[in-house]
Order: C-alpha cells, then structure tokens, then sequence
C-alpha cells in the first residue's frame, strides 16, 4: 500500500514542478527574456541599435525604474499587488455511466484566481490548474475503462453490490495576501477498497510574479530549515492521537517528507504536510505540520517571511 501511495504521490509532484516552469504563458516568457537582455544591455554589453557601442549609464534600461510599482528579481518581472488575490472554483465532478450503471464518480473543482491588478499574474498561476485539469482528463479517462472492464467480469451476486470506482481532486485555499497564495489540493483514487489510496499536495504562489515557488526560492539554507522540520514532525507525531499509528520505520522518512509539493507558506509560518504511508498509517489521516517563522526566518529569503 505505501508503495502505491508514494506513486501517486510522486506522479503528482512530477507534474506540478513541470509546471512551476515551461508552462508558464508565453507573452510572461517574452517579457521575461526582453528584461533580461536589457539588463544585459546595462552591464556593457552591445546596444540594439549599434552592436559593440556601450550606453551611456544614464540611458541604461537597468537603471530606469519600473512603472506601476514592477520590480525586476531572478528574470521575472514583479509588480506590487496591493489587493489580496480572489479564488473561486470551477466545478468539473461527473458520474461516468454505461447502460445506466455507474462506472465512475469523478470529484473536482479547478481553482480559478483573479488578481485584480494584474490579469498575467493571474494568468501564470491559473495555468498550472488548468494543465492539470487536462491531465486528469486521461487518467479520468483510464480509471473508466477499468472500472468498465472489472465490472464485466462480475458475477451476478457481485454485480449486485457494485458502487463503480471513484477518482478526484479537491482543491480548497489555505492562505491569501498580497505576497502570498497557497492552496491544497487531495486526490483520491478508490477502486472498492476499505479505504480510498489519497494523497495531498500544496501549490505555494509568489502573488507579485504569479511564480509557483520552490524549496530554493524560499530559503536560503534548506538543509537547516529540513533539520528543524524534521524535529516538528517527530514532535508532533510521537505524541496523540498519532503515536499508535506510526510506521515501524518511521524514522527512515521523517526528513523525506518535506518535499517541493508538500509545504506552503501561511501568516504563521511554514506548513508541511505529512500524507499517509509516509510515516504514519492511513488511520489518522493527513497531519499537517506548522513551523512557526521566528524559528527558520534567518534562514529563508526575507521576502517570504509574512510576520
């Protein structure tokens, strides 16, 4: 079971850092690429217009400021937001039948994020949904032609207590400002099992850039932000209700469990999430972890600590 778990698990985290990167919109790519050959430009380098000319520094573009409060970090050009981004969800559930018998009930709400000063911020952190969304299209597709299949070699007393399989992803918001958007996101893969195979995932936005954010840009030391998580989550899971239900080796997954889907920012501090099978059975369910940022702020990008 845990090996199936972790496979879902690392299906989703592949995606979603694919993601943070060429599928970003194309007109952001363009931009991004202009600004860094500007930037170029202003250290010396060949003019436009006249190659092997150096500008003068008062005509460099490094130099001139950004309009309307943007900014220019790491090649992606940033604007000041001064409304807190707003989330609805786009519900996609469905009952897929054959002959009127359910063969699979598909479960989800695809967020959709409005940045009212910026529609490409918006646009750049709404396409990762939306990839995903197509994604889940076929494996949708895949869970009903197997459940289609077992279901024709059923016998009749079985047929008679058949409920279809079931396959989603809900999405709920865990956190918005003005710097930062995190949202959550479970999936659920249930083929008559006691007990559904789920798997959580975070999405931890930059509001100003519309950039999925990574373990990297977050800190600055991160083998010494894993060391003080690792120490929460054995705080946290040694004690109840939690301790009966931990993995007899436990201990060989605890500093695995922070992984670049599974953390998001929120006004306390940083949050991991720990999914079942990692270290704990399925019994307790998803635990998440709360690191509060006076114990990691000297060792993150200052722009992240939100407190």
């Amino acid at each position: 079971m845990r090996k199936k778990i972790l496979l879902l698990g690392l299906s989703i985290c592949l995606f979603a850092i694919s993601c943070s990167g060429k599928d970003a919109p194309k007109e952001n790519v363009s931009e991004n690429t202009e600004e860094s050959e500007k930037t170029e430009e202003g250290n010396g380098g060949e003019s436009e217009g006249e190659p092997g000319k150096q500008e003068d520094k008062e005509d460099s573009p490094k130099e001139q400021p950004k309009s309307d409060g943007e900014k220019q970090q790491n090649n992606t050009v940033q604007k000041e937001i001064t409304k807190v981004p707003q989330v609805t969800f786009t519900d996609y559930s469905q009952n897929i039948e054959e002959d009127g018998v359910l063969m699979l009930a598909v479960t989800e709400n695809c967020p959709v994020i409005t940045v009212e000063e910026s529609e490409d911020i918006a646009q750049r952190m709404n396409m990762v949904f939306e990839q995903q969304h197509v994604t889940n299209q076929d494996e949708i597709q895949r869970k009903a032609e197997e459940a289609k299949a077992f279901y024709k070699g059923l016998s009749k007393e079985e047929v008679s207590s058949w409920a279809g399989y079931g396959y989603g992803m809900s999405y709920k918001m865990m956190y918005a400002s003005t710097k930062i958007l995190s949202i959550e996101s479970e999936s659920y893969d249930w083929q008559g099992a006691s007990q559904p195979g789920k798997w959580t995932s975070a999405y931890c936005f930059d509001v100003t850039s519309g950039d999925l954010l990574s373990l990297v840009d977050v800190f600055t030391d991160e083998e010494a932000v894993r060391k003080i998580v690792s120490e929460h989550i054995k705080d946290t899971i040694t004690k109840d209700p939690y301790k009966d239900a931990l993995l007899d080796d436990y201990e060989s997954y605890v500093d695995d469990v922070m992984t670049e889907n599974t953390f998001y920012l929120n006004e306390k501090g940083l949050v991991v999430i720990c999914n079942p099978f990692m270290v704990t059975g399925d019994t307790v369910g998803t635990i998440e972890v709360e690191v509060p940022y006076k114990e990691i702020k000297d060792r993150m990008n200052p722009e992240y600590v939100l407190n």
